[in-house]
């Protein structure tokens, strides 16, 4: 067992329970308040530290401090209220107060802390929504223009440093942004792994149901051609599923059937609309009772694939597997009646001749 599986234990338990029903949410949840309390509590550590080292920390240093506790509010934010975006909203917002406070009192533009102002849209950009990557976009871009203005001005007090501190605290905001933008990465990494492995799950639990259903599910492609059919088919159609894949299957169907089998396909993943279509499909019986072709009628009930509620032929998922049908045929159903067993004659009893007496 890992050292660090309570940590992770503890920050899952403060995730909303709205964001528990779906395991990518969970995900995105947990990476966002466990950074943000360490953080946290590791500039809480540095007060003392700083108050130890240095004296008494200036007015500015101890709002410097003072405010990188706000992460931890705002991870408490989401965990009671569950409200992702918003809270990478503060989260950006917060980060970029933060810079206009120390730059505006090293120098401006100019100041080490600067160059903390790239990292407000990355962070913003693991909240996966549009709005907050363009809205922390425009907190840089307004903090940027606000220390310039400042800068020349003359309201920005200029750095008085020696050139030797000048670069020192150059290079402790430059290794403090890339430690920042690593952490970043990790957390873009950890999210692509975490969808990964519920896509890999997800995929495992369709293939058991596919393969033990009695009907048979497909999945197309594009041109028509199968990419999945469950081992079920192997019972209908009298071949291994394996051979039933590519162009197997429609090679099966019959001649006159094909173009009404390929139109319920191309419907079904072009509008997104659900399409049935009854044709008829070669069947190889294991003992046949006569020689020929057997053909059977099936059922295809042909939907789109997509969660999308339209897919057009010329968009980009149209060459990928969203743009696909999956449907099941139904058991083979007989084409015609099976023969009934001849009735029997009524006996009839002998009219009586009324001519007689």
């Amino acid at each position: 067992m890992s050292l660090l599986a309570p940590v992770g234990e503890f920050i899952e338990s403060l995730v909303h329970p709205t964001a528990r029903r779906d395991g990518l949410t969970l995900a995105r949840h947990r990476a966002f308040i466990g950074p943000r309390l360490l953080g946290g509590l590791l500039a809480l550590a540095a007060f003392p530290v700083v108050w130890a080292l240095r004296g008494a920390p200036s007015p500015v240093e101890a709002i410097a401090l003072g405010w990188m506790i706000m992460p931890i509010l705002i991870a408490y934010f989401l965990s009671r209220t569950g409200r992702f975006e918003a809270a990478h909203l503060l989260s950006s917002l917060a980060l970029t107060i933060l810079v206009i406070i120390v730059a505006g009192a090293t120098g401006g533009v100019t100041s080490f802390a600067a160059v903390w102002l790239v990292l407000v849209p990355l962070d913003a950009a693991l909240s996966t929504s549009r709005r907050a990557v363009m809205a922390a976009l425009g907190f840089a871009l307004g903090a940027a223009v606000l220390l310039l203005v400042l800068g020349l001005t003359g309201l920005s007090p200029a750095q008085e440093l020696s050139e030797d501190d000048a670069r020192v605290l150059a290079a402790l905001g430059i290794a403090a942004a890339a430690l920042y933008a690593t952490g970043l990465a990790l957390g873009t990494e950890a999210l692509a792994r975490a969808g990964v492995r519920l896509r890999t799950a997800e995929e495992a639990r369709y293939r058991l149901l596919a393969r033990n259903m009695t009907d048979v599910i497909a999945r197309h492609g594009r041109s028509g051609a199968v990419l999945f059919i469950s081992p079920a088919a192997a019972d209908l159609f009298g071949v291994p599923a394996n051979e039933l894949r590519g162009h197997g299957l429609f090679d099966r169907v019959h001649v006159a059937d094909r173009p009404a089998y390929l139109t319920a396909l191309s419907d079904a993943a072009t509008t997104g609309e659900n399409r049935s279509v009854e044709f008829r499909v070669r069947r190889d019986p294991i003992k046949p009772a006569r020689p020929g072709q057997h053909f059977m009628w099936s059922r295809c009930d042909a939907a789109p694939s997509s969660a999308s509620p339209a897919v057009r032929p010329n968009a980009r998922c149209a060459r990928s597997s969203r743009s696909s049908a999956m449907w099941p045929i139904a058991r083979r159903r007989r084409k015609y009646p099976p023969p009934r067993a001849p009735r029997r004659n009524r006996r009839t009893r002998p009219r009586a001749d009324s001519s007689r007496p």
